[in-house]
């Protein structure tokens, strides 16, 4: 009986669900904690495990791609706050430029039970996704959950993974500033920078969807103590841009930043 006891003490108090495989890709949700208290957030994220030699897309995939959709079934009272998507890689897919992860990707989000939540939940997401080869497309999907008991938090071996995963998503840097202007087909982009970040060595990408074209490396360079691009636009851009995010990474960046320009 005291045997008993012990190994129950041990068992872990989230039940996890296997990685759910579909089309060329794994998928499973993950989180920082096996418990949670009441309005307290919960740090989690969806992992998404490629097959070998294929890929899968961005927020903003490119052309002929298609995001990760994500559709979340929780208790009533719970909310989950926006996917925080890493720096992507480019690929190409045939003759289509696009943008993506391959391999392992770690897509993280932060629940928050409500104020009244005291009972065992079960959080779980609906998933659909595109994986790509250099010769086929095969679509996927998968509903992953985990199931949380209330009490003091508990982590759980995923911390480190959600902690670097969130290292890698871009968010806004004080000190910088994007500016948009026509010129022809292209876009002039001109960044404005802190001191110490070099612009000309960024990996740039463009978050918004069907403004820049997406066969075009992004590259900034100084003139008349101004960074600029000259960046074609897309195709499929109908009249002037109203907005366009960017992804910078590298450049001696503290971190991935989001720059933001919108159309007063």
């Amino acid at each position: 009986m005291r045997t008993f006891a012990l190994l129950a003490a041990l068992l872990p108090l989230v039940t996890l669900g296997a990685e759910i495989h579909s089309g060329h890709a794994s998928a499973e949700l993950i989180v920082s904690s096996s418990t949670f208290q009441p309005s307290s957030p919960v740090q989690a994220a969806i992992r998404l495990k490629v097959d070998e030699g294929w890929h899968t897309y961005w927020i903003n995939p490119g052309e002929g791609g298609m995001k990760l959709g994500a559709e979340w079934v929780l208790p009533e009272g719970w909310s989950a706050g926006p996917l925080g998507w890493p720096v992507p890689i480019r690929f190409k897919t045939g003759d289509l430029p696009g943008f993506g992860y391959v391999g392992e990707v770690v897509i993280p989000v932060t629940l928050t039970p409500p104020a009244s939540a005291t009972k065992p939940a079960t959080l779980a997401v609906k998933l659909d996704w595109l994986t790509c080869d250099d010769k086929a497309c095969i679509s996927g999907d998968a509903a992953p959950s985990v199931e949380l008991k209330p009490g003091p938090v508990v982590a759980t071996p995923a911390v480190p993974v959600i902690e670097k995963s969130s290292a890698l998503v871009p968010r806004p840097l004080d000190g910088f500033k994007l500016e948009v202007a026509e010129q022809g087909k292209s876009l002039l982009l001109t960044v404005t920078a802190p001191a110490g970040i070099d612009p000309s060595a960024f990996a740039t990408f463009p978050a918004t969807v069907q403004v820049v074209d997406a066969s075009a490396a992004i590259v900034f360079s100084k003139s008349d103590g101004k960074w600029t691009a000259l960046a074609p636009k897309s195709e499929y851009l109908e009249g002037p841009p109203k907005a366009l995010d960017l992804v910078l990474s590298g450049g001696g960046l503290p971190h991935p930043a989001l720059v933001s320009w919108s159309k007063n």
